[in-house]
């Protein structure tokens, strides 16, 4: 795995996420929590984003925990519809890594796990395809 730290952990419905489950393909990373406004914006983008390109490119939600709890991030995801993976960042150890302090923000990280680019802020429909269609050419 290259210069991205680790993401591990066990996801709300998709059971255990990490990068090595992953490997040979890229992977968006996205930082929210269910009581930040702009998080919520950005999730059904998100979610058109995972429906098209999820076979191709590995996503995976992580739950900033303070503000809200475990539980109120699956209510959140339910109520969203949301389908691809999430997961409550527990320690709360991968966003540090992450160096992660302004949400939302995605990480995109590359076929080989380097980070290709972070978008901090809401990112909308058409710089995420820009950016998936980017990693997928690889």
């Amino acid at each position: 795995v290259g210069n991205a730290p680790p993401v591990t952990g066990e996801t709300f419905s998709h059971g255990p996420f990490s990068l090595e489950l992953n490997e040979g393909k890229p992977v968006l990373v996205n930082f929210w929590f269910p009581s930040c406004p702009p998080c919520r914006a950005e999730m059904p983008d998100l979610q058109a984003a995972f429906e098209k390109y999820g076979d191709q490119v590995a996503f995976i939600g992580i739950q900033q925990l303070g503000l809200d709890t475990p539980a109120e991030g699956a209510a959140f995801i339910a109520e969203l519809g949301l389908t691809y993976p999430s997961m409550p960042d527990t320690n709360p150890k991968v966003q540090f890594d992450y160096e992660v302090f302004s949400f939302p923000t995605t990480v995109f990280l590359d076929k080989n796990h380097d980070i290709a680019r972070t978008w901090t802020g809401i990112i909308g429909s058409e710089q995420l395809t820009e950016q998936l269609k980017a990693l997928i050419a690889g």
